[in-house]
């Protein structure tokens, strides 16, 4: 599909329902423990490490949801204004990647973060918004409009006396 063949795409709402989507999926995700198994499995790795654990926090948690939301609509809407499907994966693998390297750095204080909603999220929101940029020309990329049939174009000056122009050309 050529750039002039892609509808024009919009950021404010594809901005509020795939954030709000991706959200939702990580939240539901991690509420029905769907990754429990390996939860379990990392926080008994990071137990026999000699980590010490006193709280376990995930997306559920409601300092989880306030991240949560703020991670998915930033990423959405960063998505939706970076012009180029590079900068595009560049940005989503950095923020996967930092999500994923949340895991550590709360465990300093004795925090384990589930992981695998929040990352989920992150990936929907990724996905769902790099797709939804590639499918249409985004405000970013210098939006431009169809060439207009049946207009014939005026060069010449117009006389604003008479409401008629000469045409020239």
């Amino acid at each position: 599909m050529t750039p002039l063949h892609k509808p024009p795409g919009q950021v404010p709402g594809p901005l509020l329902v795939l954030g709000s989507v991706a959200l939702v999926l990580g939240f539901a995700v991690d509420l029905m423990g769907v990754f429990r198994v390996p939860t379990e499995n990392l926080l008994q790795m990071w137990q026999a490490a000699g980590v010490k654990v006193e709280r376990s926090v995930g997306i559920t948690n409601p300092l989880g949801i306030l991240a949560g939301a703020a991670v998915s609509y930033a990423m959405v809407g960063a998505i939706l204004g970076t012009p180029g499907e590079g900068r595009r994966a560049i940005l989503g693998f950095s923020v996967f990647l930092l999500s994923l390297l949340l895991v550590p750095v709360l465990g300093v204080w004795g925090i384990f973060w589930k992981p695998f909603g929040f990352c989920l999220m992150v990936l929907w929101a990724w996905v769902s918004a790099a797709v939804y940029a590639h499918g249409h020309r985004m405000p970013c990329e210098g939006v431009e409009e169809d060439p207009a049939e049946n207009i014939i174009s005026i060069t010449g000056n117009l006389d604003l006396g008479t409401g008629r122009g000469t045409a020239e050309g």
